[in-house]
């Protein structure tokens, strides 16, 4: 399954390191108000702090100081075409100005913002979809069940669903199969549906994982994924037949997929 962890981007405790950063202002050495650095570049240097901060959690390393710190910003300074004393000088200014820092703060974070927003935009994130239970035994949970699929769609972009499924040598139905099938609501009481996937079950008592996706194309109107998971024909001739089958892990996931 693709990776689910998003980027690590700084945004809930902005206000707080504000707050470390003030009151580290103060043992600053100031060198006047000559080499403040203009906002706009401030603004540039301070977003790409933060975004340092991250990546520098992200790998187990936590410096308290790391505002201040010129081993670990000096080179973003630097890049920007200043030297360490203008920055510095410029905290210390900024100290004294807070109506102003906190300008200067709010700008950070809202390209911040922007930043995630747009990382969010780009990534593609699963979403479980199946909240259900995970594991079914037939008999025990039902002589019959087909472990039925009734799943609201989440709108266009990939599906992908799989199962660990089971079936006994002994099971008495006839030719199991995996059954999906996309649909959406209209006149009649069927409704309309298009096939989403049919596949063989094997009956040799070895647990096979099953799995297989589909994308939902723009401009399709369908709402739901339906289906059986052990779906059978209906043997005429018993109606006292019995399953012997177990089904375990079962998920259903959703991707978020741009289309041009």
């Amino acid at each position: 399954m693709p990776d689910t962890t998003k980027p690590i981007i700084v945004k809930k405790r902005f206000f707080l390191n504000v707050v470390l950063w003030l009151l580290g202002c103060f043992i600053l050495d100031s060198c006047g108000n000559r080499y403040r650095i203009p906002e706009d570049k401030f603004v540039d240097i301070l977003t790409d702090m933060h975004l340092s901060k991250a990546y520098y959690n992200s790998i187990g390393i936590t410096d308290a100081r790391w505002m201040d710190t010129i081993p670990y910003n000096l080179h973003i300074v630097e890049k920007y075409g200043y030297k360490w004393t203008q920055f510095d000088s410029t905290v210390s200014w900024y100290c004294s100005h807070p109506k102003d820092y906190q300008s200067v703060y709010d700008e950070v974070i809202a390209r911040l913002n922007d930043l995630e927003k747009l990382v969010s935009d780009e990534l593609d994130f699963p979403q479980e979809l199946w909240t259900y239970y995970r594991i079914r035994q037939l008999p025990p949970d039902g002589e019959q069940d087909s472990v039925a699929v009734n799943v609201l769609l989440k709108g266009i972009g990939k599906y992908i669903i799989k199962a660990k499924i089971r079936v006994y040598p002994e099971d008495a139905s006839i030719d199991p199969r995996i059954c999906m099938y996309w649909w959406r609501s209209d006149t009649t009481a069927l409704g309309i549906c298009d096939t989403f996937w049919v596949a063989p079950i094997r009956k040799d008592g070895l647990m096979i994982e099953y799995s297989t996706e589909q994308i939902l194309q723009p401009g399709n109107s369908y709402t739901h994924l339906k289906g059986n998971w052990l779906h059978s024909d209906k043997n005429i001739l018993d109606s006292t037949w019995s399953k012997r089958a177990e089904i375990k892990d079962i998920s259903i996931y959703h991707i978020p997929q741009k289309f041009d």
